[in-house]
């Protein structure tokens, strides 16, 4: 026999109604990001890459990319970026963007786990992707700022310098038939099409792939010199018949 329905259970109920009809509910929006608070003194392009200097190279590459995510955490009028683990689904995306581009050897993902929370700094990171055996470092962050808007700035870094050498943006806002921004977690199905924070993130990683290519082609191999055995005395040089 059911119990009666107190006042105290009703708002339970019209919750887990709205949640049945509506799926899960949105996320929230952030302020608009700058790239500033990434990068000081650095301005975003606009939904593309831009190289700080167009500088010929010896040798960077084949090399590994290390990839470091941010999310801004923390209240309104103090939010700071925070590094996170990426998603397994992250993860793939950014090795599917990759394969078959040979001068990129591996992606290595930096996590919390990697960096000692204290001094996730630039320079640690700088740091700490070096240690791991990756020249370049890519530091990012997603920047959902509507119902279905969405950014995602980065910077390319040198780290054995930490010094910017790429700055990259990407940005994606999708309105319904009616002009609208309707947030695409607040129905079913799958969405991914209209969805402007999965897109402005494929985007994202398309540009870093144009400006890891772009970079590619400025460099040029590191010169190598054949190894020989020229230095032996005459009477080792096997190879050369001895005069009787």
């Amino acid at each position: 026999m059911l119990g009666r329905v107190t006042n105290v259970g009703l708002p339970l109920i019209a919750l887990l109604v709205c949640l049945g009809c509506h799926g899960r509910p949105p996320a929230a929006y952030e302020p608009p990001l700058d790239l500033a608070q990434l990068a000081p003194g650095l301005q975003p392009p606009d939904n593309s890459f831009c190289l700080l200097a167009d500088v010929h190279t010896e040798g960077r590459f084949a090399c590994p990319l290390a990839i470091a995510k941010f999310l801004p955490q923390g209240p309104e009028n103090d939010r700071q970026l925070v590094l996170q683990s990426p998603l397994p689904e992250e993860e793939a995306y950014w090795t599917e963007q990759v394969r078959g581009v040979s001068a990129i050897r591996e992606v290595v993902f930096l996590r919390p786990i990697s960096v000692r929370p204290e001094e996730t700094s630039l320079a640690q990171l700088c740091a700490t992707a070096q240690r791991l055996g990756a020249p370049l470092l890519l530091v990012h962050v997603p920047n959902r700022v509507g119902p279905n808007s969405a950014q995602v700035l980065g910077v390319m870094y040198d780290t054995a310098s930490a010094q910017p050498l790429a700055t990259l943006h990407a940005s994606s806002t999708i309105l319904n038939q009616k002009g609208q921004e309707v947030a695409p977690d607040r129905q079913r199905g799958d969405h991914r099409r209209t969805d402007a924070q999965y897109q402005a993130q494929r985007a994202f990683e398309g540009h870093a792939l144009a400006c890891l290519r772009e970079m590619i082609h400025l460099d040029s191999p590191s010169p190598t010199t054949q190894p020989h055995s020229w230095q032996l005395p005459l009477a080792e040089r096997w190879w050369i018949r001895s005069r009787q």
